[in-house]
Parts: C-alpha cells; sequence; structure tokens
C-alpha cells in the first residue's frame, strides 16, 4: 500500500517516459516512480519508434536508461536531441540488481532528486525505506508546480476588472494564472505593478526559464508568444503571425489547453472584438471550463459576448462572483 504522503509531494502526476532495452529495469523504474506519486506514460526499447511516439504522450521528462551498448544508438541518441525538447536524465542502473535493497533505495532516491532538480521541484529530504524501496516524499502544499492553469482574457475596460477578480481571491488558491489583456507593449510591466499591489497572487511579467507555480499571476508579453515548457517553465518564441489582437488571446488559451486539458480554464472578461472564440472552444474540448463575464457588469460585452454565443461557456458573473465561483470549483475539485 502506497504512502498517503506521497500524493502531496511536488512530483506527484509528473508524466515520465522510460526508454530502457531491458524489461528487468524498465518494471523496475516504472514501479519505484509510480509508487513515488510519479505517472509513467512511456515505458518502451529506445528506438526511431520510441522517439517518433514521444511527443504524443507528453512526457516532462524522459529517463534515457544506458548501458555498455548504447554506441548501437548513436544514431537515435543525435535524432531525440534534435527533436524532443523534452529534458533527459542519462541513468545508468545496470548495477542495482547486483547490489542490496538499501543501496537500491538510495540510487532511486538520487534518481527522483535528478527529477526534482531538472523540473525546478523543491524537495528537501526523501527518506528510503530498503526493505520495501518505498521513497517517501515529504509534503509541499500548495507552492508547486502549476496543475491548474486558467487564462484570464480581456481588452477594453480590462485592468479595473481583472483587479476586482483578482483581489476577491485568497492567495493560496491552487491556481496559477495567465493574463491576456490586450495593451500596447510599453503598459505590460506597469499593469503587472499595479495588479501586484491588489492581489494576493504573485503578479509578474514572464521570464524565461521560471517555472509556474499556483498562486502566481502571469501577464503575457505583446510582441512575443509565450509558451509554457513540458517541465512547466515559462518560454518566450517569436510570434510567428501578426493578427488584429496582441497578445492573441486565441493563441494562449490554444497552447494552455494542449498543455494542461482537463485542468485549464479561461475567464473572458470586458473587451470588443472576437478574440477568445476559437481558444475557448480548445479549453471546453480538452476537458476544461469556460466562463465569462456578465454583460451587465461590461464596459462593453462584445468579447464575452462572442464566447456566449459559441456555447462554450458554463457559468457566468461579475468579477467578484466568478472570483467566488472559482474558490468553490477548485476547492471541490481537489477533494
Amino acid at each position: 500500500m502506497s504512502n498517503p504522503a506521497l500524493h502531496a509531494g511536488e512530483l506527484n502526476g509528473l508524466r515520465i517516459a522510460i526508454a530502457s532495452d531491458s524489461l528487468q529495469r524498465r518494471a523496475q523504474l516504472q514501479s519505484i516512480l509510480e509508487r513515488s506519486g510519479l505517472r509513467v506514460v512511456m515505458s518502451e526499447p529506445f528506438s526511431e519508434l520510441f522517439i517518433n511516439k514521444l511527443e504524443q504522450k507528453q512526457a516532462m521528462v524522459l529517463i534515457l536508461d544506458i548501458d555498455s551498448q548504447i554506441e548501437r544508438e548513436v544514431d537515435f541518441l543525435e535524432h531525440l536531441l534534435d527533436r524532443s525538447p523534452i529534458p533527459t536524465i542519462f541513468n545508468d542502473v545496470s548495477a542495482l540488481p547486483l547490489n542490496t535493497p538499501a543501496d537500491r533505495a538510495a540510487g532511486y532516491g538520487k534518481l527522483l532528486r535528478k527529477i526534482a532538480e531538472l523540473t525546478g521541484r523543491s524537495i528537501e529530504h526523501i527518506a528510503a525505506d530498503p526493505a520495501t524501496n518505498q521513497l517517501t516524499i515529504p509534503p509541499q502544499g500548495d507552492a508547486g508546480l502549476a496543475r491548474n492553469v486558467w487564462v484570464l482574457g480581456a481588452s477594453l475596460g480590462g485592468p479595473q476588472t481583472i483587479k476586482r477578480f483578482l483581489h476577491a481571491l485568497p492567495g493560496d488558491l491552487p491556481v496559477a494564472f495567465i493574463l491576456a489583456q490586450h495593451l500596447g507593449e510599453n503598459f505590460v510591466s506597469l499593469l503587472a505593478d499595479q495588479l501586484n499591489r491588489v492581489s494576493a497572487f504573485q503578479v509578474m511579467t514572464p521570464r524565461v526559464g521560471h517555472v509556474l507555480r499556483h498562486g502566481q499571476v502571469v501577464v503575457a508579453p505583446v510582441d512575443d508568444r509565450l509558451v509554457i515548457n513540458p517541465i512547466g517553465a515559462l518560454e518566450l518564441h517569436p510570434q510567428s503571425d501578426r493578427g488584429s489582437y496582441r497578445p492573441s488571446i486565441d493563441r494562449i488559451l490554444m497552447d494552455v489547453a494542449v498543455r494542461y486539458g482537463g485542468a485549464s480554464g479561461a475567464i473572458i472578461f470586458t473587451g470588443m472584438g472576437d478574440d477568445g472564440v476559437a481558444g475557448c472552444r480548445a479549453i471546453a474540448s480538452a476537458g476544461g471550463q469556460v466562463w465569462a463575464q456578465d454583460a451587465d457588469s461590461c464596459v462593453i460585452s462584445a468579447m464575452p459576448d462572442a464566447v456566449r454565443a459559441s456555447g462554450a461557456v458554463s457559468r457566468e458573473g461579475s468579477p467578484e462572483t466568478l472570483a467566488a465561483g472559482l474558490i468553490e470549483y477548485l476547492r471541490e475539485r481537489g477533494r
């Protein structure tokens, strides 16, 4: 029976892929990782087929089990490094079957620490039980890597509306936000600073490499495309297109839908135009929530009205009502 403490750790649910030519080693790795709260989404021999399937599995870390025969796999390895952005751990466990249970537990503990460091987690201590190879990870609370990520989309009238919404939220709510507000490039930092003063959340402009965590709001840039990579770290990519809206709420919503699936959400606030309609459909199709500000509380309701007309909206209300609804929804989801 697994230790209940594992389910509160920062590694809980992390998606892992394992590549090894040894069925025994794959089974050993999968067993210890899953008992420690991680999720093994792929465990196969290292091959061209494995590399082709890797992206579809949305793994956050690849464990590549190496041995003395690695020379014959150099071509595959070069192909992997060229094509895949997924962080890779080169793990030599070939000697583990010959070691004592205590050595095996210590070795697996070291592997978990590598995974934690690579993905920006904080694990101060891992207790190993040599009798069972069980690795106990102490709880880290809600300060861990963001699992629930919602996009806040707004245009005309948005800054004051978003202030009202964020002001009504407690800082310990298990969610991170990406704010996609139509505005000029020079106002991104100013908006983040103003929102940070009235919110219990940490509001910031994106920093490359920053690992997104619950209790944070990232204000999307205007001229760069904000991307959250497989380990939850922020990246800024050149814009491939220059549409009518900057930043593109649709583009951000689509990226978040792919990355977070049913743990994603969207709230469309006051604004002109129809930016967000296609992205909200993507969120809904992925199993996420789509909410909208009601027309009566908007400065202008064209943008939330367009999303409502798409049929994707499941809840609406004033900024304060939506904040109260989100508190209730996330707390119910966490039970």
